[in-house]
């Protein structure tokens, strides 16, 4: 199971099946970011796009994050 974190703050597991699914969540081609326990999948322009600032993911990550995120384990990633 995965978590997407969206921009307002709610999270909501999500099974993750295809890789167009994850662009469809993350708005956008999406890149990742190691963080305890897990690892993020972030849209790699939401500062160009402006998304909304991610206060959850930008406390995981330690750094500014924007628009919706997916929280998961690189186990889940590499099922």
């Amino acid at each position: 199971m995965a978590t997407l974190i969206n921009s307002s703050g709610l999270e909501e597991e999500i099974v993750l099946e295809s890789l167009e699914q994850i662009q469809e969540l993350v708005d956008g081609y999406f890149e990742q970011i190691n963080v305890e326990g897990g690892l993020l999948m972030i849209n790699e322009d939401g500062i160009a796009k402006n998304l909304p600032l991610n206060d959850k993911a930008s406390a995981l990550a330690q750094q500014p994050i924007r628009g919706n995120v997916i929280f998961t384990t690189h186990a889940e990633v590499a099922s």
